[in-house]
């Protein structure tokens, strides 16, 4: 599919969130598919409704992913933390009896 039209549709398709509030329709739409839409649109109706919901929703997006991230990263770090208590038990354990 030429990258204007689907840029074209994902336009209309936050036009009409505009109206409806529907969101249905936006969250179907890629992370890559709203970064080209942004790229291609370029400095054209950077101030229209549309716009700011689209760069609205690519924040979104970044913030979801980066959410997830820093999740796995705090579950690495308590499951980490539990196996060096473990190996620091057991060394207590097996060096001085206790």
């Amino acid at each position: 599919m030429n990258p204007n039209i689907r840029a074209n549709e994902i336009v209309s398709a936050f036009q009409r969130y505009q109206t409806s509030n529907d969101r249905t329709e936006i969250n179907a739409i890629s992370m890559a598919e709203l970064r080209m839409t942004d790229e291609q649109l370029g400095q054209r109706d950077v101030g229209a409704g549309f716009r700011i919901a689209i760069l609205n929703r690519i924040r979104e997006l970044d913030d979801g992913d980066r959410r997830r991230h820093e999740s796995k990263i705090r579950a690495w770090n308590l499951v980490a933390g539990i196996v060096v208590g473990l190996l620091v038990a057991g060394l207590a354990k097996l060096l001085f009896g206790v």
